[in-house]
């Protein structure tokens, strides 16, 4: 077994990683697909867009060959969130980040997922709270 083979695949508790485990390609490509015709912009407007975004430049040719079935051509990543944001998709972001176990969390979601934080960092804030006034009354009482 390789070095790096035995690095990604014994972790105590971590799952065995098996050859192909995370290959998005297909998924990744329909999604980048699907959010350009969702957008209303033409492929060329997108990777006008892009550049003007990112002052990275990505011909239609490359969004083309990117979002075909060929595996050897790739959707470059330094603009993978302009491309988001130009199409409105988080689509492909999910795709990437679900073959990791992670969720991604539009704008829409983000507040209640706060309020669900700050809700449990209030109930561990008042259970300390009341921990400590066990304790003085405990102290105040032995004490007195």
């Amino acid at each position: 077994m390789s070095k790096l083979r035995k690095k990604l695949t014994y972790k105590e508790g971590a799952p065995f990683i098996r050859k192909g485990d995370l290959d998005v390609t297909e998924g990744f490509r329909k999604a980048v697909s699907e959010a350009i015709k969702k957008s209303g912009y033409s492929r060329e407007q997108v990777v006008e867009l892009i550049e003007i975004m990112t002052n990275q430049r990505i011909s239609k040719h490359m969004l083309d060959q990117a979002t075909s079935s060929k595996k050897e051509y790739r959707f470059p990543a330094e603009v993978l969130h302009a491309f988001c944001v130009i199409t409105g998709s988080l689509e492909p972001f999910r795709v990437l980040l679900r073959a990791i176990g992670c969720e991604v969390v539009d704008p829409s979601e983000e507040r209640a997922l706060r309020l669900a934080r700050l809700l449990k960092e209030k109930e561990r804030i008042e259970r300390e709270i009341e921990k400590l006034k066990r304790e003085m009354e405990v102290e105040y009482a032995s004490n007195a």
